[in-house]
């Protein structure tokens, strides 16, 4: 896939998220939101957020310092 589509395919996608979770008032930060989508509040969500962190955490590191 050619470089550009997957920029506007990735910022599409982040603003589609971001006009979701528009709130504009108390308790909307980003801390709160992601709360809210991981259901925190529940063993499942809070398992669901540290694994995308670790895959995360594993994923970036190598994506960086990667040379082609």
């Amino acid at each position: 896939m050619h470089k550009a589509a997957v920029w506007v395919a990735g910022i599409g996608t982040l603003v589609v998220i971001d006009a979701a979770l528009d709130r504009r008032h108390d308790g909307s930060t980003l801390s709160e939101c992601t709360r809210l989508i991981y259901h925190t509040d529940t063993a499942v969500g809070r398992c669901a957020f540290l694994a995308s962190w670790a895959g995360f955490v594993t994923w970036f590191p190598v994506h960086i310092l990667r040379r082609r």
